[in-house]
């Protein structure tokens, strides 16, 4: 089709590799119909948020529905300033038996033109409150992100809330800015570990002057030991093509002191003690697979935090 309602047709134009599972893929359009995160104008001020887009492909005959497409949402790792550009980069992970996916990673691989539709932005959380629906009475004092696997593509555009002139171009009021100390915790596989070099740089952002506006407070990587197998499922899909074929994190975060390092699954000590270091009212953010998010919520629920402040 030549146009699809609320959709804009976008061309991949490059693709990075960051682990034998994931890649960057990243899209440009000249289309001025993509919209933005921010409307604005006519003395009308931008409502600072987090979004996300639905991405539609053209695979063809598929299990889910009689129609040749099929669609996820995606929260792009670009910022809103970008897509008003024209660019967008999406921090996608490619599952072996995923039908988007493998359909992506199949044209990508035979060099051919890659077109996609992506959605307009829709909203996913106010900021400050943090919440789905904007809270205005709610601006926490703190904040916990509780992140895994690729649900750590928040990340980025959380903290560009910290200075939101200068990463979004907006221009928000003192008190929607999220100027408060925020601490991450990241779960992943060693084989998939995700905007390492980013978070590193929070982090050094967080030891300087102003704390409480800049950068990561306090970060844990935690991580569990690969998935390995003969079978096609569970071969990772860039395996081969992927040039540094095991990230030195250890290395990395060497230097860095308020980044800490466990061979660790998320565990009860573990949200003890990072609830202990919140300033109240706090905000806890929950992203990752439904094992990880179930687990969070249970911890959270056994030390009373207030399911408002979740």
């Amino acid at each position: 089709p030549t146009s699809i309602e609320s959709y804009v047709s976008w061309r991949l134009q490059s693709i990075k590799l960051v682990s034998e599972h994931s890649a960057i893929f990243q899209f440009a359009t000249d289309d001025l119909k993509r919209g933005t995160p921010h409307p604005r104008g006519r003395a009308r001020m931008a409502d600072p948020v987090t979004w996300h887009v639905t991405m539609l492909g053209e695979v063809g005959s598929n299990e889910e529905g009689p129609l040749p497409w099929i669609e996820r949402d995606y929260t792009p790792i670009s910022s809103a300033l970008e897509w008003e550009r024209g660019r967008c980069a999406i921090l996608i992970k490619i599952y072996n038996d995923g039908l988007l996916t493998k359909w992506l990673q199949e044209r990508t691989n035979h060099g051919n033109e890659t077109n996609i539709w992506l959605s307009k932005p829709v909203r996913t959380l106010s900021v400050p409150s943090l919440v789905a629906d904007d809270d205005d009475n709610f601006r926490p004092e703190s904040v916990l992100l509780l992140l895994a696997g690729t649900g750590i593509v928040a990340l980025p555009q959380i903290m560009a809330h910290r200075d939101p002139y200068k990463l979004l171009g907006i221009a928000t009021p003192q008190y929607k800015r999220l100027q408060c100390p925020i601490d991450l915790i990241q779960s992943c596989r060693e084989d998939d570990i995700l905007l390492l070099p980013e978070i590193k740089e929070y982090c050094l952002e967080g030891l300087k002057p102003n704390l409480k506006i800049r950068g990561l407070r306090n970060y844990t990587l935690l991580l569990t030991k690969e998935k390995r197998g003969d079978g096609e499922r569970l071969r990772p899909p860039f395996q081969g093509h992927f040039e540094n074929e095991t990230v030195d994190y250890k290395a990395m975060l060497k230097d860095v002191p308020n980044a800490n390092i466990m061979q660790s699954r998320l565990n009860k000590g573990l949200v003890s003690d990072a609830i202990g270091r919140m300033d109240y009212p706090f905000r806890v953010v929950v992203s990752g697979n439904d094992t990880f998010n179930n687990a969070a919520k249970e911890f959270l629920e056994e030390f009373q935090v207030p399911s408002n402040y979740v």
